[in-house]
């Protein structure tokens, strides 16, 4: 049986000290991963919703593909325009540039093989 590719998340945020370092599945959504960790005392986390409308898991991401482009669907563009860090035209183009600086809600994330740290 073929390994699932895994994720090495570097995470960062919460006053945290040092990045936490976990490796997991490349399968599902980041808000998973962190509200596991969150539950098990092993991130300083209150993220509650994961319903992907509220924007409390407001993070900022870095991983070898970028610069690069993405496609971001509408509830996450919406609820990030409703926190103003999008801009109507962000909102509305096809595709908006995927660097460290673009905000992404964690419960819309999915994870893939890689490295991907996670500031917050």
């Amino acid at each position: 049986m073929p390994e699932m590719p895994e994720t090495k998340l570097i995470l960062q945020g919460g006053g945290m000290g040092e990045p936490l370092q976990f490796t997991t599945p490349s399968s599902g959504l980041l808000i998973d991963v962190v509200r596991e960790l969150a539950g098990d005392g092993q991130l300083p986390l209150y993220w509650r919703c994961g319903q992907g409308t509220c924007g409390a898991c407001l993070v900022y991401l870095q991983h070898a593909d970028q610069p690069g482009e993405l496609v971001m669907g509408g509830k996450e563009r919406n609820v990030l325009v409703r926190m103003r860090l999008l801009n109507e035209a962000q909102r509305v183009a096809a595709y908006l540039p995927d660097t460290p600086a673009l905000p992404r809600l964690a419960c819309h994330v999915h994870l893939l093989p890689g490295e991907l740290q996670v500031h917050w």
